[in-house]
């Protein structure tokens, strides 16, 4: 069965040109990726950027499986997204905001109010399995806000934020599509 990832990108639209391009060579682990461009600073509503992401699922043919993988406050979207779609087989999070405590900015609320619907709307537990993948040391998401109370916790041995999430799409990229693979 052929698995298809969606990738939910965090608030950092300005690279979707790379995410896009590094995706492209997930094929080479055996999974099917696409990013779901969320636009986050468009003021748009948590729930007409979910519907881009429900878009996302429903062009999937019928049999395979979908994973959502969900990247900083993208992993915020993809939790919610799980609640919503049976279809979904599991969630991965990197580096995610993943609870409904996580502290945000009064800034980024304000610039990303559907980040801040999304966090506050977060359900503590899902049906579906979910993997968190966090930095030894994340300075923007901490530890306790970057896994579900239900989640396979695994440590990515780097330190920071976005060095963390560049290394997930690129260099351990095979980690990710070997824990989606076996999410079926």
């Amino acid at each position: 069965m052929q698995t298809t990832i969606i990738y939910i990108p965090g608030l950092g639209d300005r690279y979707d040109t790379f995410r896009a391009f590094a995706l492209q060579f997930w094929k080479l682990w055996g999974v099917q990726a696409s990013l779901v461009p969320i636009k986050w600073y468009d003021g748009e509503s948590l729930e007409s950027k979910l519907a881009r992401v429900t878009a996302a699922i429903d062009q999937v043919p019928p049999g395979q499986t979908i994973v959502l993988v969900g990247e900083s406050a993208g992993a915020s979207l993809a939790l919610h997204a799980s609640a919503r779609h049976e279809r979904i087989s599991g969630v991965i999070t990197l580096c995610g905001v993943t609870r409904n405590f996580t502290p945000i900015s009064s800034y980024l609320r304000k610039r990303a109010p559907a980040l801040d619907e999304a966090v506050n709307t977060l359900p503590n537990d899902f049906n579906v399995d979910v993997h968190s993948l966090r930095a030894v040391i994340d300075g923007v998401v901490g530890s306790k806000y970057s896994s579900t109370s239900n989640a396979t916790r695994h440590i990515i041995w780097s330190v920071g934020h976005l060095s963390t999430i560049f290394l997930c799409l690129t260099v351990y990229a095979p980690i990710i599509t070997t824990i989606a693979k076996k999410l079926k």
